[in-house]
């Protein structure tokens, strides 16, 4: 079954939903990370109908324009959302015979980009639900415990900058398919810890530098920033452990070789 690759593209378009399933050609690349800023997705799909190409296109411009994409793989019937998000661009061009439409989405664009907040509250759990709150596509995930103010917080501008003046030193937000954490160093958004060794997909000897490990597997969707997982490498056995993983890199080629991951990681 690893090798029975599958996935489901749908991009809503309010009164009309595109879905792009096999045997349709697709290619694709993400990359998520703990460390703030926006997510991104990039998806090329081949030759779609041309009614469907012409109801893609959208410029950077549009930036109040909300678009809902989510991207799930995985192998036979068991796929899993790997992005979720809102459609930034789209764009299609001709190579040879094919029509190529190349889609960039941003995971909680619309709010990052749109959303304002002017309101004054008591407290920083008081100020982060309403943050959250004036995020109306993002949902509220793991909130590390926070240090109770009494002074009233004023909050006025970008509602995503603001979240990022309430961090601590030791923490860090992010959003992941449409849900925002923060979190500490020390801490994680899942307890379940899934196994990465060559028998499940591992693909290279991991390598460290500064501290962090790199390791290449085949696409597993149980591999989530944020979350952790245990590394078992017979050729690096000197970096085998429990890893919490801080940055994921994703791509496919559904007609091609590429279905990998490339995971970055700090020791626990």
């Amino acid at each position: 079954m690893r090798f029975d690759r599958n996935y489901l593209l749908t991009i809503d378009l309010g009164g009309f939903q595109v879905e792009v399933r096999p045997p349709m050609q697709i290619a694709f690349k993400a990359f998520k990370s703990i460390y703030g800023g926006l997510n991104k997705a990039t998806v090329q799909i081949y030759n779609l109908k041309e009614p469907t190409r012409l109801k893609l296109v959208k410029d950077p411009e549009d930036t109040e324009v909300i678009i809902p994409f989510s991207l799930s793989v995985g192998y036979g019937e068991d796929v899993d959302v790997i992005f979720k998000g809102d459609m930034f661009t789209g764009e299609t061009e001709r190579k040879g015979t094919d029509f190529i439409t190349k889609i960039e989405s941003l995971d909680g664009g619309f709010d990052f980009l749109n959303s304002f907040t002017s309101k004054t509250v008591k407290g920083k759990d008081a100020a982060l639900d309403t943050l959250i709150g004036d995020m109306p596509n993002t949902a509220k995930g793991f909130i590390t415990g926070q240090e109770q103010v009494v002074r009233p917080i004023v909050l006025v501008g970008n509602t995503a900058e603001l979240i990022r003046q309430q961090l601590k030193v030791d923490e860090t937000y992010y959003i992941d398919n449409e849900v925002l954490n923060i979190i500490k160093k020390t801490e994680l958004t899942g307890s379940f810890v899934p196994i990465v060794s060559a028998q499940t997909g591992l693909m290279n000897t991991p390598k460290r530098l500064n501290k962090r490990v790199t390791f290449s597997t085949l696409l597993n969707p149980s591999l989530k920033i944020g979350e952790s997982c245990q590394l078992v490498s017979v050729t690096a056995p000197h970096l085998n452990g429990i890893y919490k993983l801080e940055d994921v890199g994703i791509s496919g080629d559904y007609y091609g070789t590429d279905w990998t991951q490339e995971v970055t990681g700090t020791l626990i």
